[in-house]
């Protein structure tokens, strides 16, 4: 688990990757103890993950335990299984070293998408209309798509496709395995 020092550096780091500041890597703790250091963040965000999820299920689940236990498996898998591929395509690309900072980076900015996704849960149980937050939604993912892969061009000093091939990964395997998982685990019926 990351220090109040570690913490505070590595919100300052987050802030300049987004705003594509090329010296964010120096605010974070890159070394293999700083990668294993950034999944302790998993457990303090875990309650705020399942506090979105839990208020964006339509329908409502059946079970609302089941539902919650089913989707702390799958933020569980979400924050284990892409940072194997990141070390993956690290060895392929021949950038074994710069893996565990990357994978340290990759496990904070989980911190930047949660604070950047609250606001327009929020937005939704108080009734802004769904068509306005939808749009908001949209805009905020393709910037964190950017943004990751940006991470990856300056972290793992990767050609621009290759960056992208690891965003678009990270994303399929969200969109289409982890989080319907977490579904189907739950008794939510994917439509």
């Amino acid at each position: 688990m990351p220090n109040w020092i570690e913490f505070r550096l590595g919100c300052q780091g987050l802030i300049r990757l987004a705003l594509f500041d090329r010296n964010f890597p120096g605010y974070f703790d890159r070394s293999t103890r700083g990668a294993l250091r950034s999944f302790g963040l998993f457990l303090p965000l875990l309650p705020m993950v399942l506090l979105q999820v839990w208020l964006g299920a339509v329908p409502p689940p059946p079970s609302l335990l089941l539902f919650l236990a089913a989707k702390s498996v799958a933020s569980a898998y979400n924050w284990i299984l892409f940072p194997f591929l990141i070390l993956t395509a690290a060895r392929i690309l021949d950038r074994e070293n710069e893996a565990p900072g990357a994978i340290a980076i990759y496990n904070w900015a989980n911190v930047l998408w949660l604070v950047l996704q609250t606001p327009l849960t929020f937005a939704v149980v108080v009734g802004i209309p769904a068509d306005i937050v939808q749009l908001v939604w949209i805009a905020l993912l393709i910037a964190s798509l950017v943004i990751e892969g940006f991470m990856f061009t300056v972290v793992l000093r990767l050609a621009p496709w290759h960056a992208a091939a690891l965003v678009v990964l990270d994303f399929l395997l969200t969109a289409l395995l982890i989080w319907p998982m977490g579904d189907w685990l739950g008794g939510v019926t994917v439509g």
